[in-house]
Protein backbone atom coordinates (compact mmCIF):
# COMPACT_ATOMS: atom_id res chain seq x y z
CA UNK A 1 0.00 0.00 0.00
CA UNK A 2 1.53 3.39 -0.92
CA UNK A 3 2.34 5.97 1.72
CA UNK A 4 -0.38 8.84 0.07
CA UNK A 5 -3.19 6.06 0.47
CA UNK A 6 -2.07 5.32 4.12
CA UNK A 7 -1.98 9.23 4.64
CA UNK A 8 -5.51 9.18 3.27
CA UNK A 9 -6.96 6.37 4.99
CA UNK A 10 -6.05 7.49 8.29
CA UNK A 11 -7.20 11.11 7.29
CA UNK A 12 -10.67 9.64 6.37
CA UNK A 13 -10.29 7.09 9.73
CA UNK A 14 -9.88 10.20 12.27
CA UNK A 15 -12.35 12.49 10.39
CA UNK A 16 -15.05 9.82 11.10
CA UNK A 17 -14.13 9.44 14.86
CA UNK A 18 -14.96 13.09 14.90
CA UNK A 19 -17.61 13.14 13.49
CA UNK A 20 -19.00 10.08 14.92
CA UNK A 21 -17.58 11.60 18.21
CA UNK A 22 -20.84 14.40 17.68
CA UNK A 23 -23.19 12.24 17.43
CA UNK A 24 -22.29 10.26 20.20
CA UNK A 25 -22.18 13.13 22.50
CA UNK A 26 -25.65 13.77 21.50
CA UNK A 27 -27.19 10.34 21.35
CA UNK A 28 -25.70 9.60 24.14
CA UNK A 29 -28.04 11.86 25.99
CA UNK A 30 -30.74 10.48 24.23
CA UNK A 31 -30.41 7.34 24.93
CA UNK A 32 -29.75 7.78 28.52
CA UNK A 33 -32.93 9.43 28.88
CA UNK A 34 -34.80 6.93 26.98
CA UNK A 35 -33.22 4.17 28.48
CA UNK A 36 -33.84 4.77 31.76
CA UNK A 37 -36.86 6.74 32.01
CA UNK A 38 -38.22 5.78 29.03
CA UNK A 39 -39.11 9.27 27.51
CA UNK A 40 -38.63 10.01 23.58
CA UNK A 41 -37.03 13.47 23.57
CA UNK A 42 -37.32 15.68 20.52
CA UNK A 43 -36.20 18.96 21.79
CA UNK A 44 -32.58 17.40 22.59
CA UNK A 45 -31.21 18.52 19.48
CA UNK A 46 -32.91 22.52 20.51
CA UNK A 47 -30.83 21.35 23.78
CA UNK A 48 -27.13 20.98 21.53
CA UNK A 49 -28.07 24.45 19.82
CA UNK A 50 -29.59 26.17 22.94
CA UNK A 51 -25.37 25.28 24.65
CA UNK A 52 -23.69 26.39 21.55
CA UNK A 53 -25.69 29.77 21.94
CA UNK A 54 -24.70 29.95 25.49
CA UNK A 55 -21.00 28.97 24.88
CA UNK A 56 -20.75 32.18 22.64
CA UNK A 57 -22.14 34.49 25.12
CA UNK A 58 -19.80 32.94 27.70
CA UNK A 59 -16.55 32.94 26.07
CA UNK A 60 -17.32 35.88 24.55
CA UNK A 61 -17.79 37.93 27.45
CA UNK A 62 -15.14 35.89 29.88
CA UNK A 63 -13.10 33.07 28.56
CA UNK A 64 -14.07 29.71 26.82
CA UNK A 65 -12.73 27.75 30.07
CA UNK A 66 -15.12 29.70 31.68
CA UNK A 67 -17.85 28.36 28.83
CA UNK A 68 -17.04 25.09 29.52
CA UNK A 69 -18.24 24.84 33.43
CA UNK A 70 -20.75 27.14 33.11
CA UNK A 71 -22.57 26.22 30.08
CA UNK A 72 -23.10 22.39 30.59
CA UNK A 73 -24.14 23.08 34.45
CA UNK A 74 -26.94 25.69 32.87
CA UNK A 75 -27.76 22.83 30.63
CA UNK A 76 -28.40 20.38 33.58
CA UNK A 77 -30.63 23.12 35.07
CA UNK A 78 -32.85 23.64 32.09
CA UNK A 79 -32.95 19.49 31.78
CA UNK A 80 -33.88 19.73 35.34
CA UNK A 81 -36.64 22.80 34.41
CA UNK A 82 -38.31 20.72 31.79
CA UNK A 83 -38.04 17.43 33.55
CA UNK A 84 -40.48 18.56 36.49
CA UNK A 85 -42.16 21.29 34.59
CA UNK A 86 -43.77 19.39 31.56
CA UNK A 87 -41.60 15.53 30.95
CA UNK A 88 -43.17 14.22 34.12
CA UNK A 89 -46.40 14.10 33.05
CA UNK A 90 -45.64 12.32 30.47
CA UNK A 91 -44.19 9.14 31.98
CA UNK A 92 -46.82 7.19 31.39
CA UNK A 93 -48.21 8.51 27.78
CA UNK A 94 -47.61 6.90 24.87
CA UNK A 95 -44.43 7.25 22.89
CA UNK A 96 -46.33 9.46 20.49
CA UNK A 97 -47.33 12.05 22.42
CA UNK A 98 -43.69 12.08 23.81
CA UNK A 99 -42.53 12.99 20.68
CA UNK A 100 -45.15 15.47 19.90
CA UNK A 101 -44.78 17.17 22.83
CA UNK A 102 -41.05 17.48 23.03
CA UNK A 103 -40.91 18.43 19.10
CA UNK A 104 -42.90 21.33 19.98
CA UNK A 105 -41.17 22.27 22.32
CA UNK A 106 -37.77 22.11 20.08
CA UNK A 107 -39.60 24.47 17.86
CA UNK A 108 -40.57 26.66 20.67
CA UNK A 109 -36.51 26.98 21.17
CA UNK A 110 -36.01 27.66 17.47
CA UNK A 111 -37.73 29.81 16.88
CA UNK A 112 -36.95 31.72 20.05
CA UNK A 113 -33.40 31.48 19.43
CA UNK A 114 -34.29 33.21 16.03
CA UNK A 115 -36.32 36.20 17.69
CA UNK A 116 -32.70 36.96 20.15
CA UNK A 117 -30.03 36.27 17.96
CA UNK A 118 -31.43 35.93 14.17
CA UNK A 119 -31.53 33.18 11.88
CA UNK A 120 -28.33 33.29 10.75
CA UNK A 121 -25.19 31.79 11.75
CA UNK A 122 -23.35 33.38 14.34
CA UNK A 123 -19.11 33.04 14.81
CA UNK A 124 -17.95 30.54 17.24
CA UNK A 125 -14.51 31.97 17.79
CA UNK A 126 -12.07 28.90 19.10
CA UNK A 127 -9.57 29.62 22.13
CA UNK A 128 -6.01 29.76 21.30
CA UNK A 129 -5.25 26.40 22.71
CA UNK A 130 -7.54 25.25 20.52
CA UNK A 131 -6.50 26.43 17.04
CA UNK A 132 -4.12 25.59 14.61
CA UNK A 133 -3.25 21.78 13.69
CA UNK A 134 -1.79 18.30 15.02
CA UNK A 135 1.17 17.38 13.09
CA UNK A 136 -0.01 13.46 12.73
CA UNK A 137 3.21 12.45 11.14
CA UNK A 138 5.29 13.42 14.48
CA UNK A 139 2.91 10.86 16.59
CA UNK A 140 2.09 7.85 14.01
CA UNK A 141 5.19 7.01 12.21
CA UNK A 142 2.97 4.92 9.42
CA UNK A 143 2.57 8.12 8.09
CA UNK A 144 4.49 9.51 5.10
CA UNK A 145 5.74 13.07 4.92
CA UNK A 146 3.27 16.17 5.89
CA UNK A 147 -0.18 14.94 7.17
CA UNK A 148 -1.55 17.59 9.74
CA UNK A 149 -4.99 17.68 11.53
CA UNK A 150 -7.54 20.19 13.03
CA UNK A 151 -6.71 20.64 16.68
CA UNK A 152 -9.85 21.08 18.15
CA UNK A 153 -11.78 18.12 16.23
CA UNK A 154 -9.31 15.67 17.77
CA UNK A 155 -9.79 17.66 21.35
CA UNK A 156 -13.50 17.13 20.55
CA UNK A 157 -12.65 13.36 20.33
CA UNK A 158 -10.73 13.39 23.36
CA UNK A 159 -13.68 15.07 25.54
CA UNK A 160 -16.09 12.55 23.92
CA UNK A 161 -14.34 9.74 25.40
CA UNK A 162 -14.00 11.40 29.02
CA UNK A 163 -17.58 11.90 28.52
CA UNK A 164 -18.18 8.16 28.05
CA UNK A 165 -15.93 6.92 30.56
CA UNK A 166 -17.36 8.78 33.17
CA UNK A 167 -21.02 8.22 32.83
CA UNK A 168 -19.94 4.00 32.55
CA UNK A 169 -17.99 4.85 35.73
CA UNK A 170 -21.22 6.83 37.06
CA UNK A 171 -24.03 4.22 36.05
CA UNK A 172 -22.10 1.15 37.19
CA UNK A 173 -19.89 1.96 39.90
CA UNK A 174 -21.96 4.41 42.04
CA UNK A 175 -24.94 4.48 44.50
CA UNK A 176 -26.53 6.51 42.50
CA UNK A 177 -26.30 4.43 39.02
CA UNK A 178 -27.19 1.70 40.94
CA UNK A 179 -30.59 2.98 42.06
CA UNK A 180 -31.15 4.95 38.72
CA UNK A 181 -31.15 1.22 37.13
CA UNK A 182 -32.97 -0.60 40.20
CA UNK A 183 -35.76 2.12 39.99
CA UNK A 184 -36.33 1.69 36.22
CA UNK A 185 -36.82 -1.85 36.91
CA UNK A 186 -38.74 -1.97 40.05
CA UNK A 187 -39.92 2.04 40.72
CA UNK A 188 -42.84 0.91 43.22
CA UNK A 189 -40.49 -1.72 45.62
CA UNK A 190 -37.73 1.44 45.31
CA UNK A 191 -40.53 3.29 46.68
CA UNK A 192 -41.66 0.93 49.52
CA UNK A 193 -38.06 1.34 50.50
CA UNK A 194 -38.12 4.99 51.08
CA UNK A 195 -36.25 5.68 48.13
CA UNK A 196 -36.98 9.04 46.02
CA UNK A 197 -36.92 7.61 42.22
CA UNK A 198 -38.87 10.79 41.04
CA UNK A 199 -36.24 13.48 42.08
CA UNK A 200 -32.94 10.66 40.38
CA UNK A 201 -35.52 10.60 37.09
CA UNK A 202 -35.35 14.09 37.37
CA UNK A 203 -31.34 13.75 38.12
CA UNK A 204 -31.43 11.29 35.17
CA UNK A 205 -32.42 14.18 32.75
CA UNK A 206 -31.13 16.70 33.98
CA UNK A 207 -27.85 14.76 33.26
CA UNK A 208 -28.67 13.79 29.81
CA UNK A 209 -29.21 17.70 29.07
CA UNK A 210 -25.56 18.38 30.42
CA UNK A 211 -24.28 16.06 28.14
CA UNK A 212 -25.78 17.67 25.36
CA UNK A 213 -24.51 20.79 26.79
CA UNK A 214 -20.91 19.51 26.45
CA UNK A 215 -21.71 18.57 23.00
CA UNK A 216 -23.09 22.75 22.33
CA UNK A 217 -19.71 23.69 24.16
CA UNK A 218 -16.98 21.70 22.20
CA UNK A 219 -19.22 20.92 18.55
CA UNK A 220 -20.45 24.33 18.09
CA UNK A 221 -17.86 25.52 16.72
CA UNK A 222 -17.61 22.39 14.04
CA UNK A 223 -21.31 22.42 13.26
CA UNK A 224 -21.36 25.99 13.25
CA UNK A 225 -24.05 28.21 15.30
CA UNK A 226 -28.05 28.90 14.00
CA UNK A 227 -31.38 27.59 15.43
CA UNK A 228 -31.63 25.44 12.65
CA UNK A 229 -28.39 23.58 13.17
CA UNK A 230 -30.37 21.58 16.60
CA UNK A 231 -32.97 19.99 14.33
CA UNK A 232 -30.43 19.17 11.50
CA UNK A 233 -28.40 17.37 13.92
CA UNK A 234 -31.04 15.73 15.65
CA UNK A 235 -32.28 13.83 13.06
CA UNK A 236 -29.00 11.63 12.30
CA UNK A 237 -27.93 11.51 16.31
CA UNK A 238 -31.40 9.97 16.52
CA UNK A 239 -31.24 7.49 13.86
CA UNK A 240 -27.79 6.12 15.80
CA UNK A 241 -29.63 5.80 18.87
CA UNK A 242 -32.36 3.62 16.55
CA UNK A 243 -29.46 1.58 14.56
CA UNK A 244 -27.51 0.84 18.13
CA UNK A 245 -30.85 0.08 19.55
CA UNK A 246 -33.32 1.93 21.88
CA UNK A 247 -32.19 2.15 24.93
CA UNK A 248 -28.68 0.81 24.61
CA UNK A 249 -25.60 3.24 25.37
CA UNK A 250 -22.86 0.89 23.97
CA UNK A 251 -25.17 0.53 20.88
CA UNK A 252 -24.98 4.00 20.78
CA UNK A 253 -21.95 4.37 20.90
CA UNK A 254 -20.95 1.49 18.23
CA UNK A 255 -23.63 3.35 15.77
CA UNK A 256 -22.39 6.55 16.17
CA UNK A 257 -19.06 5.20 15.22
CA UNK A 258 -20.12 3.76 12.06
CA UNK A 259 -22.08 6.50 10.98
CA UNK A 260 -19.45 8.78 11.21
CA UNK A 261 -16.51 6.51 9.00
CA UNK A 262 -19.79 6.17 6.71
CA UNK A 263 -19.88 9.74 6.53
CA UNK A 264 -16.33 10.45 6.42
CA UNK A 265 -15.36 7.78 3.75
CA UNK A 266 -18.44 9.02 1.03
CA UNK A 267 -17.97 12.28 1.19
CA UNK A 268 -16.06 12.39 -1.82
CA UNK A 269 -19.56 11.82 -3.28
CA UNK A 270 -21.81 14.45 -1.86
CA UNK A 271 -24.64 13.61 -3.63
CA UNK A 272 -25.14 10.13 -1.86
CA UNK A 273 -23.32 11.16 1.43
CA UNK A 274 -27.01 11.61 3.32
CA UNK A 275 -28.38 8.85 1.50
CA UNK A 276 -25.85 6.57 2.81
CA UNK A 277 -26.88 7.12 6.76
CA UNK A 278 -30.48 5.94 5.84
CA UNK A 279 -29.05 2.98 4.00
CA UNK A 280 -27.23 1.69 7.21
CA UNK A 281 -30.63 1.90 9.35
CA UNK A 282 -32.36 0.26 6.67
CA UNK A 283 -29.78 -2.71 6.33
CA UNK A 284 -29.25 -2.45 10.32
CA UNK A 285 -32.95 -2.89 10.89
CA UNK A 286 -33.75 -5.22 8.32
CA UNK A 287 -30.78 -7.63 10.19
CA UNK A 288 -31.77 -6.71 13.47
CA UNK A 289 -34.94 -4.99 14.19
CA UNK A 290 -34.44 -3.85 17.41
CA UNK A 291 -30.84 -2.31 16.44
CA UNK A 292 -27.39 -3.83 16.62
CA UNK A 293 -28.12 -4.27 21.15
CA UNK A 294 -31.50 -3.36 21.11
CA UNK A 295 -33.64 -5.44 23.87
CA UNK A 296 -36.70 -6.98 23.45
CA UNK A 297 -39.82 -5.36 24.47
CA UNK A 298 -37.87 -1.48 23.62
CA UNK A 299 -39.95 0.80 21.88
CA UNK A 300 -42.65 -1.76 20.70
Amino acid sequence: MSGSLVNALTLQVITGLQLGAIYALIALGLTLIFGTLGVVNFAHGALYILASYAAVLVAGHTNFVLAVVLVPVFLFLVGIVMERGLIRFFYDRPHTDQILVTFGLAIVIQEALKWAFGANNIPFPLPPWGNGVVFLHEYLPFLEGFVVFPKWRLILVGVSLLVVVGLFLLLQFTTFGLTVRAGMREPDMMRFLGVDVTKRFAVVFGLGALIAGVAGVFGGPITQVSPEVGMAILVPSFLVVVIGGMGSLPGALVAALILGLALSFSAEYAAVQQIVVYLIAVVVLLVRPRGLMGKKGVFE
